[in-house]
């Protein structure tokens, strides 16, 4: 049985009046819960999750200099609701230092340890070799394609968000799945 089939076999079969917008939405998610939970076990073993995982790839990027809690956020892939205690667990296993300012109380900078860093190197090849055998029926001719339809989704969902005339993130058609 080919990927194809499989993912045909997979998908839950829409109602036949279900707008083709909404099948995909619906297999958009699904896709990404099931890689999200495949890259999950790769990190299960360190403690970390996706999100402390990237995290530590933006603290990484930062250097000696470290980042806000602000800056942090802005930067990652996707929204992470507690912040807080998301650092209170990396900086439990070692992993980050968080440090207050001297000239403003409420200020903390975050920075990766090198055990951060040396967990980080560990990682670089198991999570591509995720990635590859998770993407690996596509070729790279669709995998392009596929990255080029994504980013014109997120661009204009980008776009919306910043229009809002109510100042909230716009979700979109579909909110809940």
């Amino acid at each position: 049985m080919t990927t194809d089939d499989q993912l045909k076999e997979e998908r839950a079969i829409p109602p036949e009046n279900e707008p083709l917008e909404q099948a995909v939405y619906s297999v958009l998610i699904r896709t990404a819960a099931r890689l999200e939970a495949e890259l999950n076990r790769v990190f299960r073993p360190l403690d970390l999750t996706g999100a402390t995982y990237s995290i530590l790839k933006v603290l990484e990027s930062a250097g000696r200099v470290g980042r806000s809690c602000g800056d942090i956020s802005e930067q990652l892939i996707a929204e992470v609701p507690d912040m807080t205690r998301l650092l209170d667990r990396l900086e439990r296993l070692g992993y980050v230092l968080r440090e207050r300012s001297s000239i403003d109380r409420r200020m903390v900078k975050v920075t990766i340890t090198d055990k951060g860093r040396s967990v980080l190197d560990g990682l670089k090849e198991p999570v591509l070799e995720c990635h590859k055998r998770q993407l690996s029926g596509l070729g790279e001719a669709r995998l392009h394609e596929l990255e080029r339809l994504l980013t014109t989704v997120l661009g204009r969902l980008q776009e919306e968000k910043s229009v809002s005339p109510s100042g909230t993130e716009s979700l979109g058609k579909y909110p809940s799945m």
